[in-house]
């Protein structure tokens, strides 16, 4: 095998249980840490010690990075876009970018996540123990706010998140513990009928865990995000807050929430179509000889 010296860089706390790229590069190269003289360094926007390497630099972002960042972050972003020889973000393809949104990051991670939503788990009525969750800690999201407050006139959500906590058992859950592996464990322990499941910010192809993590744990999502999402998901199969609107979606969920008939007719379709599914596996496969031929 050849030797490949590689470093990672300003990237998020998380980064450590999240690292899609080294299991990867250590199935056709001897792989070797170097912080000083890397080959090639992969960088994130959470800082800007990119700037010091002058090798080839490949910038994985996950962030909408559209929406107004603090001016330090804006910078970096700036300075990481110019210094980028390619990228991996949620954008469509070009000839330096290829498209892994970050759902398909956490598949990557965890293969057995595809089968899963593949194979979508179907709870019976009476198997979903509350009605709505709510998992958010970014209070932005004005519309996403909304809908948690109109909703609960109708019946209670519960809050996990540190935004609008009403019910701590999935931060207790949490501690010192990574934090999908807990969200995970909790909501398969705790089926929830629906799940707010709406994007920090909206923008074209912008699409991260939240649908598909609502889709993980059995509820009916409620999503709000990218107008591009039914080209990779099912829109049948979850509730399109972006096309109908609050309103109407607020209407749609008292209805399915007291007719088991519409509630099924939503739940027991797939979360992909069969060219979906297709697309998924061709982007995933795709990806590694897309980074080696670059390497």
């Amino acid at each position: 095998m050849h030797k490949l010296r590689i470093h990672f860089c300003d990237f998020w706390p998380e980064w450590k249980d999240e690292n899609f790229i080294l299991p990867i590069l250590k199935k056709y190269y001897n792989v070797s840490l170097d912080q000083k003289n890397p080959d090639i360094l992969f960088f994130s926007i959470f800082g800007n010690s990119h700037t010091k390497f002058k090798c080839k630099k490949i910038l994985f972002i996950a962030e909408n990075i559209r929406n107004n960042y603090n001016q330090t972050i804006r910078d970096n972003i700036n300075l990481a876009f110019n210094g980028a020889n390619y990228t991996i973000s949620f954008d469509p393809a070009n000839n330096k970018n290829y498209r892994l949104p970050l759902w398909q990051v956490y598949i990557l991670l965890k293969p057995e996540i595809k089968e899963r939503l593949f194979n979508k788990i179907k709870l019976k009525i009476e198997e979903f123990k509350k009605f709505c969750s709510f998992t958010v800690s970014n209070s932005s999201n004005m519309f996403r706010n909304s809908m948690f407050y109109s909703l609960s006139q109708y019946k209670s959500i519960n809050s996990y998140g540190r935004f609008l906590t009403n019910d701590f058992s999935l931060q207790k859950l949490s501690k010192d513990r990574y934090w999908r592996d807990a969200k995970d464990e909790f909501f398969l322990k705790n089926p929830h009928k629906f799940s707010i499941a709406y994007e920090n910010t909206k923008y074209p192809y912008y699409c991260t865990e939240k649908l598909m993590d609502a889709f993980l744990c059995g509820s009916m999502p409620i999503y709000d995000g990218s107008n591009k999402i039914g080209e990779e998901f099912n829109e049948n199969s979850f509730i399109n807050v972006g096309k109908l609107g609050a309103e109407k979606s607020i209407e749609l969920i008292k209805e399915m929430d007291i007719n088991n008939d519409l509630f099924y007719k939503y739940y027991n379709e797939p979360i992909f179509t069969e060219e979906q599914k297709n697309k998924l596996e061709n982007n995933l496969n795709n990806f590694e000889s897309w980074l080696i031929n670059i390497i």
